[in-house]
């Protein structure tokens, strides 16, 4: 973390390399425990991205642990769940953290812009999800006798990984795709660092949501203040925990906190936000695994945890 405090800049194009390179070191020194988790991969679909690695927790947690899929950022246009060398173990760590915390996780690939739009990504996000619910069997005889528990899901979505989550759970027509399969399964959403409202006076990435008209209209801000549901049944959406690391950029303190303020208007009650100390936007998740700056994943496990009483 010495190295994420050193470096004054907050923007991310400006410390996403830095960021991961500071890492290497200390995952590299983790590599054999990290790999030492078991970890299978396989297609919940047909494209080259429809592909999902699922980490196994220790047999001692139990047969039927609850499963906690995590959606990456990368702003749209970048992303996989495997990283090129030298930082092929980031998102691995991640799996590995959270699966010797007891959860099997699954760390999906979806879809980038400019091969697809809105709201493609969201429904591959869907479908990987959809994918294990279905195949329960087939996820768990590759591993060690041990078997998801789909009436137990959480997600995590970290950047845009948060704006896809936010898009499948408010979107209306994939909202009621997932009513019947998902929804009732789903005990919380965690959303770190995720940008819910745009600037469309500075901001260039609608190629995503097709034009800048349809980016206001399609944001996770808008959606959410235009999802009639929440009037008439104000928990009839999972349970919502929000991260932000103490260093985000602007944009993303910003619409954070209007988020924030939105969904606790909806609800009528406090939205529980925790914050990353002396994290930047990238080094959040990057550090878990690294044995520094552990500190916010573990609150966000006890968190999940509760869920499960």
């Amino acid at each position: 973390m010495d190295a994420v405090a050193k470096n004054p800049e907050t923007e991310v194009w400006k410390i996403v390399g830095p960021t991961h390179d500071a890492f290497v070191p200390l995952l590299e020194a983790r590599r054999a425990s990290i790999e030492k988790v078991e970890k299978k991969t396989f297609r919940y679909g047909t494209l080259p991205r429809q592909q999902a690695n699922v980490y196994y927790p220790p047999p001692s947690f139990g047969k039927k642990p609850p499963v906690l899929f995590f959606v990456y950022g990368g702003g749209f246009v970048t992303g996989a769940r495997i990283l090129p060398a030298p930082h092929s173990l980031i998102y691995a760590s991640l799996g590995a953290f959270f699966a010797q915390r007891g959860f099997l996780t699954v760390i999906a690939d979806y879809r980038l812009v400019p091969e697809v739009g809105y709201p493609a990504p969201a429904e591959d996000v869907r479908d990987a999800v959809v994918w294990v619910v279905d195949n329960v069997s087939t996820v768990g005889s590759a591993g060690i006798g041990i078997e998801p528990d789909t009436d137990a899901l959480f997600l995590l979505g970290h950047s845009v990984g948060a704006v896809y989550i936010v898009t499948l759970m408010l979107a209306r027509e994939l909202r009621l795709s997932i009513a019947g399969p998902l929804l009732p399964r789903i005990r919380g959403v965690v959303l770190s660092g995720g940008c819910y409202t745009y600037d469309l006076g500075t901001r260039l990435d609608f190629q995503y949501y097709g034009s800048r008209e349809k980016a206001a209209e399609r944001e996770p801000l808008q959606l959410l203040k235009d999802a009639q549901l929440l009037k008439d049944a104000p928990d009839n959406l999972p349970e919502v925990l929000l991260v932000q690391a103490e260093r985000e950029p602007d944009w993303a303190v910003s619409s954070g906190d209007k988020f924030k303020a939105a969904l606790e208007a909806r609800r009528g009650r406090e939205v529980k936000r925790i914050f990353g100390k002396g994290h930047n936007h990238i080094s959040m998740n990057v550090a878990l695994g690294s044995g520094e700056g552990v500190e916010w994943a573990e609150e966000a496990i006890e968190w999940m945890k509760e869920r499960l009483l």
